[in-house]
């Protein structure tokens, strides 16, 4: 067998792989799409990684119509790897592995700076078969994060949007990398109207251990980690001696990874998380947590203040699991009973990206909120809305004695939380769940 390197130095020898060469055929390979960014790969040996030449496309080069000139976002830290593997049965030594790191995530609504809320997009041309491999960018302040294509089920939000089989590496001598316009999945993260947004996805929102949740929508209502002591567990306080006991101390804790990869923190009688304040009242809001349920209790509630607890002024629970198999959402209103979701039992023990929506009031004082799981529509009701005129915190997990059926300190893992103010379209819903799902779908 000729050794892999041996025969990558004499394909890329070949006259139709010179560099002017791979350009002409890159081009080609992206004769319909916004090219930013090109980028050629030979295989230097087993141990080696990609050789990258970077070719950047500016405004003078004519490249047919809908390229567009290359801007910050094409940076010169962008470098690409490979994971090589031997597989024994077809006797050949396979890239299992592409990642692109050092891409600048910053975001820029006039595409200026930055690749946040971009769509990454790489071709792979195998035996005359180009392969396409696409990444949404999530916008973020810092580009620490590699972006995979795997074999298998890619498991990061930072992964492909779909796996691809592995590569004969004598097969692979060249790629092509570009970096299209707005990803409308991407950009829902950057949305005007999103007031917070927490994810332990992104260390800029949690590090892996501390005290605080960091919002990264901009408006800076950092939320909290309290820890409770000698909570009654399972129960909601009817006494001011049992309450002083759930309002919880902040303290520092240190998240947890599941086996798929998807980082957390736990939620039960003796954790909650809750927000700084935020104004009120708005005309419309999204809400949506991104848990893994395994037990009953408050998976979201607003309150007036910071401290939870027995006759504690402003407090309405919102989202609860109150049965196996029933989720209720609610807001505060004097006329309208919860909307209520039947779900199979399986709602339990999985990730799922739960939460509603309300619309602006069209008529008299009726507006619509409507539930969703995972990116769908499960119900929709005509209520009223009456809401705390001051400031409110948004609990995540707390218990609440203005329940919707059980009232209990949530029991779950939470991984983000997004609050809008604006009622999210059911295509923005499921873009927010298809960005986002990552090692938990």
């Amino acid at each position: 067998m000729i050794p892999l390197y041996k025969h990558a130095r004499k394909l890329f020898k070949k006259s139709g792989l010179t560099l002017a060469g791979l350009k002409a055929n890159t081009i080609e390979l992206f004769s319909r799409r916004d090219l930013v960014i090109i980028i050629f790969f030979t295989i230097l040996g087993l141990g080696g990684v990609f050789a990258a030449t970077l070719v950047t496309v500016t405004a003078p080069d004519s490249q047919g119509a809908g390229y567009l000139a290359a801007t910050a976002c094409d940076a010169d830290g962008v470098t690409i790897d490979k994971s090589v593997v031997f597989n024994s049965t077809t006797k050949r030594y396979t890239v299992t592995t592409i990642s692109i790191s050092g891409v600048d995530q910053r975001y820029d609504a006039n595409g200026i700076n930055g690749c946040g809320g971009k769509t990454l997009e790489l071709a792979i041309p195998v035996n005359g078969v180009t392969t396409y491999a696409t990444w949404n960018i999530p916008p973020s302040t810092f580009a620490n994060n590699s972006f995979t294509i795997s074999s298998g089920a890619s498991c990061s939000r930072y992964g492909t949007n779909s796996a691809t089989i592995s590569i004969d590496s004598t097969l692979l001598d060249k790629l092509a990398l570009t970096v299209t316009g707005l990803s409308t999945n991407s950009a829902i993260e950057s949305d005007n109207d999103l007031v917070i947004r927490y994810t332990l996805d992104e260390s800029d929102s949690f590090s892996g251990s501390g005290n605080t949740v960091y919002d990264l929508a901009g408006t800076a209502q950092n939320a909290k980690i309290k820890v409770v002591s000698n909570h009654p567990v399972g129960t909601v306080c009817s006494t001011s001696s049992c309450a002083s006991n759930a309002l919880g101390t902040q303290t520092v804790v240190s998240s947890s990874t599941d086996s798929a990869g998807s980082r957390y923190l736990p939620i039960s009688d003796a954790q909650y998380i809750i927000s700084s304040s935020t104004s009120s009242p708005i005309d419309a809001e999204s809400v949506f947590l991104w848990v893994y349920l395994t037990d009953l209790g408050v998976i979201y509630d607003e309150v007036g203040q910071e401290n939870i607890g027995y006759n504690y002024g402003w407090h309405d629970s919102q989202i609860e699991l109150v049965n196996n198999t029933t989720l209720k959402f609610s807001v505060w209103s004097n006329n309208s009973s919860p909307l209520s979701v039947t779900v199979d039992s399986t709602i339990k023990n999985q990730w799922h990206l739960i939460g509603f929506t309300l619309s602006p009031i069209t008529s008299g004082t009726s507006r619509t909120m409507t539930a969703y799981i995972d990116g769908v529509s499960v119900g929709s009701k005509s209520l009223t809305w009456e809401r705390n005129p001051t400031a409110v915190w948004h609990a995540i997990g707390a218990y609440d004695d203005t329940n919707l059926g059980n009232g209990t300190f949530g029991d779950f893992r939470f991984n983000s939380f997004y609050q809008y103010k604006k009622a999210l379209s059911s295509t923005e819903v499921l873009n927010l769940y298809t960005l986002t799902k990552g090692c938990k779908r």
